[in-house]
């Protein structure tokens, strides 16, 4: 029943309308009447059709398989193309100063430069203030040591 198999085969895939699926229907079952009176052998019919079939679908698989990788291959470059922009965009707001992700580690790093340089400058103040307080000490030390050696 080569043509009830078509019938099924014809529903499945969706690209005949009703109709036509009857009309091919038909035509199978009086071709397989035809070739059975005139031979008397199905068997050899029905491996030419399966191997028609076969072929057949075959050449529809091929044919998805290629749409299939076509499609692919134009969602793939579209993807690239989408996150080269969305990288492209992120750049640009870096350059600007706007990016949320670079901007509140830059402030971060200003916030640990500007306590640097307060420590130091701290720091700064209290060794002035040591240097200055052992000038002040040496000179009184100095100016006791003549008026002793003076005297």
């Amino acid at each position: 029943m080569p043509g009830v198999k078509r019938a099924r085969d014809n529903e499945r895939e969706d690209h005949d309308t009703e109709n036509e699926e009857e009309q091919d229907s038909d035509s199978d079952r009086s071709s397989l009447d035809e070739s059975i009176s005139s031979d008397g052998t199905e068997s050899d019919d029905s491996s030419e059709l399966d191997e028609e079939e076969c072929d057949r679908r075959r050449g529809e698989y091929l044919t998805d398989l290629t749409d299939l990788e076509r499609q692919f291959s134009l969602l793939r470059e579209q993807l690239y193309r989408e996150r080269v922009t969305q990288v492209e965009a992120k750049l640009e707001e870096v350059r600007l100063g706007e990016a949320a992700e670079y901007l509140i580690p830059v402030e971060e790093l200003q916030e640990g430069r500007r306590v640097r340089l307060e420590v130091a400058h701290v720091l700064r103040q209290f060794r002035l203030q040591n240097i200055t307080n052992k000038y002040e000490a040496e000179k009184s030390a100095s100016q006791q040591n003549f008026e002793v050696k003076e005297l």
